[in-house]
């Protein structure tokens, strides 16, 4: 046959290709990971203040408003403020903590941060509509008449704590379509590093 092949020859140039291996990460990309944490970790700063302030709203309640309705709206800001700062601790601190930094772990940094921005918005979420409410329950209760509401109480919840809430709710809305968009992309993009388990 006049197609013959050098095997040893074939061998020896397939050999000698160069074999496709993960690139090191680059300086950029490092700074913008580092990046990243130093904004999570200054977020979750900022919510663990936004906890303080609730905190303090509820004992100025509690001593502003000495009954049973005063106590139970003290009551539901401190829990709010509790679960606040437990839900900022659990969503940021796997990011804090992410140590991976080659490429494929830069992607994987990337897929958990939108993964657990999602939740943190919908758990925020959560906790302004359960403002919300126990803002309506007021009226309701003042409507008929259940207990005597404060004017400072009725305010307080009413033109600060739900418009502000709502207004969060919205733009949450906004922010969580756009990362669901960019998680499905990176997810996309965490597939091509992932082996091919045929081979």
């Amino acid at each position: 046959m006049a197609d013959k092949f050098d095997f040893a020859a074939l061998a020896k140039s397939w050999q000698q290709q160069p074999t496709a291996t993960e690139a090191p990460p680059t300086a950029a990309d490092l700074s913008k990971a580092k990046q990243r944490q130093t904004e999570q970790k200054y977020l979750m700063y900022g919510e663990w203040l936004g906890a303080v302030v609730m905190l303090v709203a509820a004992f100025w309640l509690a001593f502003h408003i000495p009954d049973w309705l005063g106590y139970l709206s003290a009551l539901f800001l401190i829990s709010g403020a509790l679960s606040s700062a437990y839900i900022a601790w659990t969503v940021h601190k796997p990011i804090l903590e992410y140590d991976n930094w080659s490429s494929s772990g830069l992607v994987q940094f990337r897929v958990r941060a939108c993964t657990l921005t999602l939740r943190y918005y919908l758990y925020t979420q959560l906790s302004c509509a359960a403002l919300v409410l126990f803002a309506g329950l007021l009226w309701l209760m003042q409507w008929w008449q259940i207990a005597q509401m404060t004017a400072t109480l009725l305010v307080f919840y009413s033109l600060i704590v739900a418009p502000l809430c709502l207004v969060a709710i919205y733009r949450l809305q906004q922010k969580k379509k756009q990362k669901e968009l960019e998680l499905k992309q990176l997810s996309s993009l965490a597939k091509d590093f992932q082996p091919d388990a045929e081979l």
